[in-house]
């Protein structure tokens, strides 16, 4: 997780986001990471004992509990929206209402900044079996919605019809992990004159 944290740190030095929402944020170490640096962030998620942890440390998350697809906050109110390795374990109506939800919160020309597996012909069989031995391991729902998840070809389909344009891609853990940096579409709704 180390370098995909860097990452994100590093592209959010990149474009100076000021305000930016962690969804599904868990116990918050990537907001902590942001906060060591200087960068003000907020995260929800619906665990009670993940934002327990998060907000504990030298650096403590701003973390609510909150249900990632109906969130409560006004429309265009951040810079950035991200989630890590939160939309493959969630059937996949509550996984795209989760990406639904994030562009609605974030302002126009505004970035989503996702992290996920992608399993394709370039992934390495070790990576690959890695990725199913820990699904496996998490079991149950988790691992059914994952199945679902990879079957039906992750996030390009999970984004379908969605209108976001791709600004960076990074891979990790021999081409497993993607971590994909979308920026919302503007406005052009003003007639011309």
């Amino acid at each position: 997780m180390k370098p995909i944290r860097r990452s994100v740190l590093s592209l959010v030095k990149k474009y100076k986001y000021t305000y930016i929402l962690d969804v599904c944020c868990g116990t918050g170490d990537q907001l902590k990471l942001l906060g060591k640096h200087g960068f003000y962030g907020e995260g929800i998620d619906l665990s009670a004992a993940m934002l327990e942890v998060a907000g504990t440390g030298e650096h403590k998350a701003n973390c609510i509990q909150q249900d990632a697809t109906q969130m409560h906050y006004e429309d265009a109110k951040f810079d950035l929206a991200m989630t890590a390795f939160a939309l493959h374990e969630k059937d996949h109506t509550s996984a795209r209402k989760i990406v639904e939800e994030m562009v609605r919160v974030t302002k126009e020309g505004g970035d989503i900044l996702i992290v996920d597996y992608e399993l394709s012909e370039k992934t390495s069989l070790f990576s690959k079996w890695m990725i199913y031995f820990i699904e496996w391991i998490a079991g149950g729902e988790h691992y059914r919605n994952f199945k679902s998840y990879i079957r039906k070809g992750g996030l390009p389909e999970l984004l379908s019809g969605i209108e976001l344009r791709e600004i960076e891609r990074y891979y990790f853990g021999r081409h497993g992990i993607v971590l994909v940096l979308y920026r919302k579409k503007v406005c052009c709704c003003t007639p011309y004159a």
